[in-house]
């Protein structure tokens, strides 16, 4: 089989445990991309939370952002899919965190919200791994709510983190009652995106609009919110570092991300073909 089509998750995938994307997969990534293949990021992150790494391939055409909610074309800034969560559905979400023990960030359009309160103490929630991301790149607020209400046409997920395993799954009860999709990025972690949407959806969103089959695509990624993406896809890759679950649902496990696991995919399955 040729693959034509390459969508990577990026923390715990392209990245390695110290947030770093790697000389040998950042070398890969490139000769791919000058093979002529589309290669992309397929993030829960925001537009803003990855300019960095898109700053070092600007050849890169295509990005998947917040979990599969907002694609860009990224040379002519079209949208080439987004969809939001109803703005009542958001308010009953912030009810349900208002009366949680959790950390909350609000996804919309470009940028992440979070209250002030929070600032400094994400390690209290189980997401230390993030504070240096959320410190650069977070619009800190006094009322997320507020924030809420300002962005209502555009928030694509709601993050919730918990410090425990016993706040995260009492959370979980609550929002298995609203239409959305959940998924986890790290451990004691609730996405929250609109119904429906997933990576997995957004990949086939992606297939249309280029025209590739989508048995001519592979996805690579290690957590539960990377499920229906490696599904979906053509060729389904477990990260080494994946969780039980998500190695279950691929086709092939690689190294994990401190040792290529990308790059390791790429060379054999974009480049030797």
């Amino acid at each position: 089989m040729s693959y034509r089509l390459l969508a990577m998750d990026m923390d715990g995938t392209v990245l390695n445990s110290e947030k770093v994307i790697t000389p040998r997969t950042e070398a890969a990534i490139r000769a791919a991309i000058a093979a002529g293949k589309d290669v992309f990021f397929a993030t829960g992150r925001s537009p803003m939370e990855v300019e960095k790494e898109l700053s070092a391939f600007p050849e890169m055409r295509y990005a998947m952002f917040v979990s599969g909610a907002l694609v860009r074309d990224l040379k002519t800034g079209e949208t080439v899919h987004s969809v939001h969560i109803p703005f009542p559905i958001v308010e009953k979400i912030l009810d349900i965190g208002e009366k949680s023990r959790g950390f909350l960030g609000i996804y919309a359009g470009n940028n992440v919200y979070a209250e002030k309160k929070y600032r400094g103490h994400m390690g209290e929630y189980g997401c230390k791994c993030f504070e240096e991301l959320y410190e650069r790149c977070t619009i800190w607020v006094d009322d997320l709510r507020e924030a809420a209400q300002e962005h209502r046409e555009e928030v694509h997920k709601i993050n919730f983190y918990f410090g425990n395993e016993e706040d995260y799954l009492a959370c979980g009860e609550e929002l298995k009652k609203l239409p959305v999709t959940r998924a986890s990025g790290i451990p004691h972690n609730d996405e929250v995106s609109p119904c429906g949407v997933n990576k997995g959806e957004a990949l086939l969103a992606m297939c249309e609009k280029l025209g590739i089959p989508v048995s001519e695509t592979i996805a690579v990624g290690d957590q539960t919110n990377d499920l229906e993406m490696i599904r979906a896809a053509g060729l389904g890759v477990a990260m080494g570092n994946a969780t039980e679950e998500v190695k279950a649902a691929a086709d092939v496990i690689t190294a994990d991300c401190d040792h290529d696991g990308v790059a390791e995919i790429i060379e054999k399955y974009l480049l030797e073909t």
